[in-house]
């Protein structure tokens, strides 16, 4: 590492999802890596935070049945203005990406974002949050049983 390093831009975080304490270092890592594989963490920069989310009661990394009118939601907290949240989604050929204008949230809140859709032929969808200054966090997938 030198004085020219961009370290910022790359030392996103993953948050996991753990069903307990975090693990103690002589215990092993086996709680970490199952939070990996199955899904259960976000990624941010660290000014959002997306604390819980699901799609009809479904978490990253789990599987549910998408109706023709499905609720994703979402606690986020923020440290700059936000900008917009984006659910993205997609059926194996396209991406589809629905926006939700936050611009009229203010620096250090809390909120939970709430959006019922139609979700049917999609195979999986996930959450992104982004602020003013293009700090984001985002999901892993719910995937879609047909």
């Amino acid at each position: 590492i030198s004085d020219d390093s961009e370290l910022y831009a790359h030392m996103n975080i993953n948050y996991l999802r753990l069903d307990g304490p975090l693990p103690r270092y002589g215990d092993g890592w086996q709680p970490v890596v199952d939070a990996l594989r199955d899904g259960a963490f976000f990624t941010t920069t660290g000014e959002v935070l997306i604390p819980s989310f699901t799609i009809d009661g479904a978490q990253s990394g789990e599987t549910t049945a998408p109706g023709s009118s499905v609720t994703v939601r979402a606690a986020i907290e923020w440290t700059f203005p936000l900008a917009f949240a984006e659910i993205v989604s997609g059926d194996g050929t396209k991406v589809y990406r629905e926006r939700i204008d936050l611009i009229d949230r203010g620096e250090f809140g809390t909120a939970t974002i709430s959006r019922t859709m139609d979700l049917r032929g999609r195979k999986w969808a996930r959450l992104e949050v982004w602020d003013v200054a293009a700090n984001g966090a985002f999901t892993q997938p719910v995937f879609f049983s047909q």
